[in-house]
């Protein structure tokens, strides 16, 4: 059995239809949020996916979701998660439980899920949970590989969705820093087919791999590919990095999503390097701007 934590989102589904292909037996750990409507439950379960529904910073519930699994996919996470405390708790806390239940219950194999720019001291604090995460895995005695994507899309794009209250802003967006750090967003599905092909892989175990797409783009140029395509006519104005942030402070009292949190990811690089060992599946080369239409539609 091999558990999926985050089954429920971007990443976190499109690996379970990779692992139903070939198929292996999954079971998800979701919350359970929406309404019977929007509830992923009923079709994970059509799926023939085992799904508990609970909280996974709940140690217990954690515990009940590890217990018979032979491997762990930790695909959970969210760079908007309601405060300080909470963004701990899932991001490093809940990794750590999960390494130490992992290890007590006989799992083999885990892969987890961090972020490219994730460092110690970045001024994030997604980024510097994501590394303290990674330093949790790397130490754990289980056979272990870590994945760092840059920002996924798909059907949606979770990171143009947190920087919309900025490019919404008027009389001018305002740009933090220089506006020349560099991303490299890649599709949600490229990832998880190297996931999938990675989980028995024997040349995977003990490696990190950095993950992008084929374009990089300053912050600069991304975002006036983004006013570009949504039509926004609003100029663009650089702010330096720690007068934004204040800003960011004042206007996030008013402006929902628009935080200090928000701005350090907006200055911070996201670009892939060279990996140690080559891996298992070529990414497909398939560009934002192919997806740009649907993503566009769906805001």
């Amino acid at each position: 059995m091999i558990l999926i934590l985050g089954g429920s989102g971007l990443l976190g589904s499109a690996i379970l239809k990779r692992l139903l292909q070939q198929r292996f037996p999954a079971r998800v750990l979701t919350r359970g949020l929406g309404d019977w409507r929007s509830s992923p439950i009923p079709q994970l379960k059509q799926m023939g996916i085992e799904v508990l529904v609970g909280d996974m910073t709940d140690s217990e519930v954690l515990a009940n979701a590890i217990n018979g699994c032979t491997a762990v996919i930790n695909a959970a996470g969210s760079m908007t998660l309601s405060s300080d405390k909470v963004m701990q708790a899932t991001h490093l806390d809940a990794v750590k439980e999960m390494a130490r239940l992992a290890e007590l219950s006989g799992v083999q194999r885990f892969i987890h899920v961090s972020c490219l720019g994730a460092s110690e001291n970045s001024s994030s604090q997604f980024m510097r949970l994501k590394w303290e995460a990674e330093q949790v895995v790397k130490s754990a005695p289980f056979y272990w590989t870590i994945f760092r994507p840059s920002y996924l899309f798909g059907d949606t794009f979770p990171f143009l969705d947190m920087m919309m209250p900025i490019l919404k802003l008027k009389p001018v967006i305002p740009l933090p820093g220089t506006g020349l750090n560099e991303i490299q967003p890649l599709p949600a599905d490229d990832v998880a087919e190297v996931i999938s092909r990675s989980l028995y892989n024997r040349s995977a175990v003990g490696q990190s791999y950095e993950l992008g797409g084929p374009t990089i783009y300053t912050m600069q140029e991304f975002v006036e590919l983004m006013t570009g395509t949504l039509r926004i006519r609003t100029p663009v104005m650089n702010v330096p990095s720690e007068k934004a942030e204040a800003s960011a402070k004042i206007f996030g009292k008013v402006l929902r999503g628009f935080s200090a949190e928000l701005v350090s990811l907006m200055t911070i690089d996201s670009v892939a390097g060279e990996n140690d060992e080559p891996l298992p599946v070529q990414l497909s080369g398939r560009t934002l701007e192919d997806f740009l239409p649907s993503i566009i539609a769906k805001l």
